[in-house]
């Protein structure tokens, strides 16, 4: 790789940090959950008792509410790009600073007695908003979740740091939250891998290509990483990426896919806040790419945690890299 374009992004992307929870549950009553994608239950439920905490004019969607630069429900599911920014001002839907990374397991019913678990990784700044999601899980939980609306208890929160070495953050009983220490940088980036890689995609991927839904070849893939983690840097970490945009594609379509074993994965979620039914599709199964990765490398280790493509914050676009033996 070229020493000084490696140089540029590694000054650029050190800024890029990311915060990984991880919240362990303790059912009251029973509950029910999809056997697939579990994200997209959490996230609407999460989302649901975030607004009914904090909104002040819940007959409003956030466009047409006065107080959503300063709401923290807007900041964090429905941001705007700010007024000052130099950046990305034509983006009309910036990304939210947020993934929840689901149980895999397929596994629909929890009772009393069993730990239910997911992971929720904040990007940049937003982990300043901390306080609001652990308010907003104590509400769901007392709400309920899912068919029937089992309600549960917070047993623990752990941050957790690249090597999965775990920080309390607040456990069952003890009113004390701890501000995390750990995050996840580019600091943490192991070295690049010396041959082909292989990607599992452990929820369904979707991607697009010029207007259209794409597979996931590697050229397709790292566009959608680096715009991601770009608009991530530079709304919720104070950098952007300065970078030849199309260069960097152009090379990543020189990296060859030499297995797939993809499948096509078509669910529904129904938002009842918007009343409407929304059919989340995509790409799951496990690709191998061969080729030199060193330049890639940053975007695809820190893509696991930031997920890519098309509703990433429901758990969508999940992935795992493993290097390949030669």
């Amino acid at each position: 790789m070229n020493r000084s374009r490696d140089e540029l992004l590694w000054s650029q992307l050190k800024a890029f940090h990311v915060t990984h929870f991880r919240f362990t549950l303790s059912p009251k009553e029973t509950i029910r959950l999809p056997r697939f994608n579990k994200g997209i239950t959490l996230r609407g439920a999460f989302g649901s008792s975030f607004r009914s905490l904090v909104c002040v004019h819940r007959t409003l969607s956030c466009p047409e509410c006065e107080v959503q630069p300063t709401c923290p429900y807007g900041y964090i599911f429905s941001p705007r790009v700010p007024e000052n920014a130099e950046r990305l001002r034509l983006n009309r839907d910036i990304p939210r600073p947020f993934v929840i990374k689901p149980p895999l397991e397929g596994r629909q019913v929890f009772e009393p007695g069993d730990n239910l678990s997911f992971d929720l990784v904040i990007v940049g700044k937003a982990v300043q908003l901390l306080p609001y999601f652990l308010v907003s899980f104590r509400n769901l939980g007392e709400r309920g979740i899912g068919v029937g609306r089992g309600k549960f208890e917070i047993s623990k929160v752990e941050a957790l740091d690249a090597h999965g070495h775990a920080e309390r953050v607040m456990t069952q009983g003890d009113p004390m939250v701890r501000v995390p220490e750990r995050t996840v940088s580019l600091w943490d980036l192991p070295p690049a891998p010396s041959g082909p890689i292989r990607v599992d995609f452990l929820t369904p991927v979707l991607l697009k290509k010029e207007n259209q839904w794409a597979r996931p070849a590697f050229g397709v893939l790292m566009r959608r990483l680096r715009d991601r983690i770009h608009s991530l840097s530079y709304f919720y970490c104070g950098e952007a990426l300065e970078m030849d945009f199309q260069s960097f594609g152009e090379r990543a379509d020189q990296i060859r896919s030499s297995f797939e074993r993809l499948r096509w994965i078509e669910e529904i979620r129904y938002s009842k806040h918007r009343e409407l039914k929304h059919t989340l599709k995509g790409w799951m199964g496990t690709a191998r790419y061969e080729g030199e990765m060193e330049e890639f490398w940053p975007f695809l280790w820190l893509g696991q945690y930031v997920h890519v493509g098309k509703a990433a914050v429901f758990g969508q676009g999940w992935y795992r890299v493993v290097s390949e033996p030669l």
